[in-house]
């Protein structure tokens, strides 16, 4: 696609003095765009956060330099595949309307966000880790969840004299997905579960059938199957470098336009 931006300055005379006023033409593929459009469709599709997040980065990433070697290292992958591949960004970059002082930029911008994150927050990981830890960590359980509170209690019943299964009843009962799974769930990070059903399984023993609780309107009746410990590899520290990363973006966005 062709995005291209034009500016046609225009001189208007008035009673005490000139003005110069800039209207801005975008050219979308066959598509012209005035400058009064713009905000409107950023608007109503909700690219502004997105705007206002990458200006806060940007004036952050401007402050960090890499040499070509980097730059060729970091897109290995690509130029093996197309040694042409960096040429061919720089022209679809300029051809987008990038000036020539912003192309380096945009180019060597993946690297330096990664770059970014690595220098700022991988020193904070462990104690991050340490802080977050027992939202990290996974349960697999099974569940049966109805609003239906006084079948629930029933329900309950039914299992805990061994009469009907844990499986058999979620299938025919449950009110949520896990009816399709025999009411099994997970392996769930605690902190992506409500915050009473993450305290009810993460203080429960595997096996144990766990008396209804209310969540969220919700008669809920759990059993732990299996508690998975997070571990700090690799992928967890990957992890939490972006969730840092992410909240210095939130505070930055507040801090900088609000």
């Amino acid at each position: 696609m062709i995005f291209a931006i034009s500016f046609m300055k225009v001189n208007h005379k008035n009673r005490t003095n000139k003005r110069l006023i800039m209207s801005t033409a975008f050219t979308i593929g066959k598509r012209q765009l005035k400058s009064d459009e713009v905000l409107p469709l950023l608007s109503g599709h909700s690219l502004w956060p997105q705007l206002m997040q990458g200006m806060v980065i940007d004036q952050v990433l401007r402050t960090i330099s890499c040499t070509e070697e980097d730059v060729h290292i970091f897109y290995s992958r690509q130029l093996d595949t197309d040694p042409d591949f960096l040429l061919k960004k720089r022209d679809q970059l300029v051809l987008e309307g990038a000036s020539d002082e912003d192309v380096d930029f945009f180019i060597n911008r993946p690297l330096l966000l990664e770059k970014f994150k690595k220098q700022t927050f991988l020193p904070q990981v462990e104690s991050a880790f340490l802080r977050m830890k027992a939202g990290l960590d996974k349960v697999s359980f099974l569940m049966i969840r109805s609003k239906d509170h006084e079948l629930l209690r029933e329900l309950y019943f039914r299992i805990e004299s061994g009469e009907e299964t844990f499986e058999s009843v979620a299938s025919k009962y449950s009110e949520g997905r896990e009816s399709m799974t025999g009411g099994k769930l997970g392996p769930i990070e605690l902190k992506q579960l409500n915050p009473m059903l993450a305290k009810n399984l993460s203080e429960s023993r595997p096996g144990v059938l766990n008396s209804p609780i209310v969540v969220d309107g919700f008669g809920v009746i759990t059993m732990l199957s299996e508690k998975h410990p997070a571990h700090l590899d690799d992928t967890m520290r990957k992890q939490i470098v972006n969730h840092l990363f992410n909240e210095w973006v939130n505070k930055e966005v507040q801090a900088f336009f609000y």
